[in-house]
């Protein structure tokens, strides 16, 4: 079995992210699945990530996330890619990329 990109982030962060039962990346409450985690790191470091979430909360960053990725220039440079949160197992906010979800699922800026 392969290390996910966010377990080898997480030996440097002392477990703030890890790895939920589903295999999708947990930051510190929030959850993001393996292509919004790669998309959340292109812009965001992990270390910065973890920061904001234990700083603002888990829902707080999820919906700056969401605003973050449906700007104008975050959309040109992201090939149209966005995130959009998403009903999830975890008690806390869950967010998928836009193309891993159907549109009636998806509920951008919204927990």
């Amino acid at each position: 079995m392969t290390a996910r990109i966010w377990e080898l982030h997480a030996q440097r962060l002392d477990g703030a992210i890890r790895t939920t039962p589903d295999g999708e990346a947990d930051v510190a409450g929030l959850v993001l699945s393996e292509k919004a985690y790669l998309l959340a790191v292109r812009d965001f470091r992990p270390h910065e990530l973890v920061r904001q979430v234990r700083t603002n909360g888990p829902e707080a960053v999820a919906q700056r996330l969401v605003a973050h990725y449906a700007s104008a220039e975050a959309l040109a440079a992201s090939g149209g890619r966005s995130l959009v949160t998403v009903r999830g197992l975890s008690p806390g906010p869950s967010i998928r990329r836009n193309d891993e979800v159907e549109e009636a699922a998806a509920f951008p800026g919204r927990l």
